[in-house]
C-alpha cells in the first residue's frame, strides 16, 4: 500500500509531507470503505492544527488523517456531498459546515465519533434531511442547527448521547421533525428549539423528555415559536 499524506496547516500555507510506516501514520493505515463503496485509506494520523476547507484544492490535507486537533470548518464550497471525510473519527475543536450552497446530505461523517467543542450546521441551502452521523456520541461544546431554508428532518445523530453545551435549533422554515436527536441523555445548558414555524412540538417534547441529565428543565429552556397544532 502506498504510504499516507499527512497534511499540516501553517497560517494560511499548506504542507504535505509523506508519511512512511514510521511517521505520523505509523503501521495503522488500512483501507476503509465510505458509504458509497470508495476506498479510502485510513492511516492512523492526527492533524495538528485547525483546518478550513473552501475547495477540492484543501482535500488533501486530509489524507491518512483520522483526528483534526483543532478546528474544521467547511465553509461556502460546491460540494454534495462529505465523502472525503470518511476517515474522520474526532475533530477536538469545532466543527462548522456553513454557507455550502450544493450540500445535500453528511453522507461521507459515519465513523466520526467525537466532536471535542461545537457542531454548526448552517445557512446549507439546499440540505432537505440532516442524516448521517450515526456513530457520534458526544460533542463536547454546543449543537446549533440554524437558517436551512430546506431543511425538512433531522433523522440523523440517533447515537448522540451527550451534549455539554447547548441545544439551539432555530429558524429553519421547512423543518418537520427533530426525531433523530431522541438518544440524547445529557445536556449541558440550554435547550432552545424556536422560530422553526413547521417544526411539529410533538418531535421536540419527546427529545427534551429522553433528557435525564438534569433531571428537571431549566428556567431557560424554550421551545416557542414551532408548529404547536401536531
Amino acid at each position: 500500500m502506498s504510504s499516507a499524506r499527512c497534511g499540516i496547516l501553517v497560517g494560511v500555507l499548506v504542507v504535505l509531507a509523506a508519511c512512511g510506516d514510521d511517521g505520523p501514520g505509523g503501521s495503522g493505515d488500512s483501507t476503509d470503505t465510505s458509504a458509497d463503496g470508495a476506498n479510502l485509506d485510513c492511516g492512523a494520523a492526527t492533524l495538528p492544527t485547525y483546518l478550513i476547507i473552501e475547495g477540492e484544492d484543501d482535500l488533501g490535507e486530509l489524507d491518512g488523517v483520522r483526528v483534526i486537533d483543532g478546528e474544521l470548518q467547511i465553509n461556502r464550497t460546491s460540494f454534495t456531498n462529505l465523502d472525503f471525510l470518511g476517515c474522520i473519527e474526532e475533530v477536538q475543536g469545532e466543527f462548522t459546515i456553513f454557507g455550502n450552497a450544493e450540500l445535500t446530505d453528511l453522507s461521507g461523517l459515519d465513523h466520526l465519533e467525537r466532536l471535542g467543542a461545537g457542531f454548526i450546521f448552517s445557512e446549507n441551502a439546499v440540505a432537505t434531511e440532516l442524516d448521517g452521523l450515526p456513530a457520534l456520541t458526544e460533542v463536547g461544546g454546543s449543537v446549533v442547527i440554524q437558517g436551512n431554508p430546506s431543511l425538512a428532518g433531522i433523522s440523523g445523530m440517533t447515537s448522540l448521547a451527550t451534549i455539554g453545551g447547548a441545544l439551539n435549533i432555530r429558524d429553519n422554515d421547512a423543518l418537520e421533525h427533530i426525531d433523530g436527536l431522541r438518544g440524547l441523555r445529557t445536556l449541558g445548558t440550554q435547550f432552545a428549539v424556536t422560530h422553526n414555524p413547521s417544526l411539529c412540538v410533538s418531535s421536540v417534547n419527546q427529545v427534551g423528555a429522553g433528557i435525564t441529565d438534569p433531571a428537571q428543565p431549566r428556567d431557560d429552556w424554550s421551545t416557542r415559536a414551532n408548529d404547536d397544532g401536531c
